[in-house]
């Protein structure tokens, strides 16, 4: 996927090597990694447990330095790019505080740190509380909403700061199904609407293949990229299909036979 850009990727990794450092010896969780994400693109990471995907956006985070190897974020090293919050994360837990509101919540990310930022962040929580549907809720408590509501507080904490690069580590993962597929629309719709570049780490195959617009397929031990599909040839231009689409159904079928490769 090399080549010229006209803008810088969202995304660059070159020979990555992620993992932990020990006292004696490093543990290498994902080794040899060379992946390019356009701006503006919808990527889905799929792969068995311990297979690098989370720590991956740890690395893309600046909350992990790599073993080796190089990345970039929006044209600039991770550190640079998490001092002006151009990096949103929303974790499968919504890690929400619970003695502080609905609103309180969305509003965190300007009392947390704000003086290690290096541009200035608008307070647009009323337009977000909107957005995700959740003025109604905006003074009651966590423990108050439902997790799919939990999960929209937590989206919208991290857009408070219009982040160009939107890290989502399997956000709905522990939600049922109908109240997942709920929120799949409604995650596709906002980033319709925003173009923000999103990079989603799910173990579903079907989850997948509705969300990107590529799926990259991890294989675990060791951790290394084994596939990289174009989902876009079987939807529309606004990154829409049916979930029942013959074609939408082949390409799970393909990323089910890349996963099995793999392991």
């Amino acid at each position: 996927m090399s080549g010229v850009h006209s803008t810088p990727l969202a995304i660059e990794a070159r020979k990555l090597e992620i993992g932990y450092r020990g006292e004696h010896t490093d543990v290498t969780v994902l080794t040899g990694l060379d992946l390019e994400v356009e701006t503006g693109q919808f990527v889905c990471i799929l792969g068995p447990s311990g297979c690098g995907k989370s720590t991956l956006l740890r690395v893309v985070a600046d909350l992990l330095v790599p073993l080796s190897g190089q990345i970039s974020v929006l044209g600039e090293t991770p550190h640079a790019i998490r001092g002006r919050r151009d990096v949103g994360f929303v974790f499968q837990d919504a890690a929400l505080l619970p003695w502080r509101t609905v609103r309180e919540n969305i509003r965190l990310p300007l009392a947390v740190g704000r003086h290690s930022l290096t541009r200035e962040v608008a307070d647009k929580t009323d337009e977000l509380l909107a957005m995700m549907g959740l003025s109604a809720f905006a003074d009651r408590h966590p423990h108050q909403l439902s997790g799919g509501q939990r999960q929209r507080v937590a989206i919208a904490r991290a857009l408070l700061g219009e982040p160009r690069v939107l890290l989502m580590d399997e956000p709905f993962g522990a939600l049922d199904e109908i109240t997942r597929d709920r929120l799949n629309d409604e995650l596709l719709n906002l980033w319709r609407r925003t173009r923000t570049t999103i990079l989603f780490v799910t173990h579903s195959i079907a989850e997948a293949v509705y969300l990107g617009e590529r799926v990259v397929v991890l294989a675990a031990n060791p951790g290394r990229l084994v596939a990289d599909i174009d989902i876009r040839p079987v939807k529309d231009h606004g990154n829409r299909c049916l979930r029942e689409d013959p074609a939408i159904i082949a390409k799970m079928a393909e990323l089910r036979q890349a996963l099995e490769r793999a392991s």
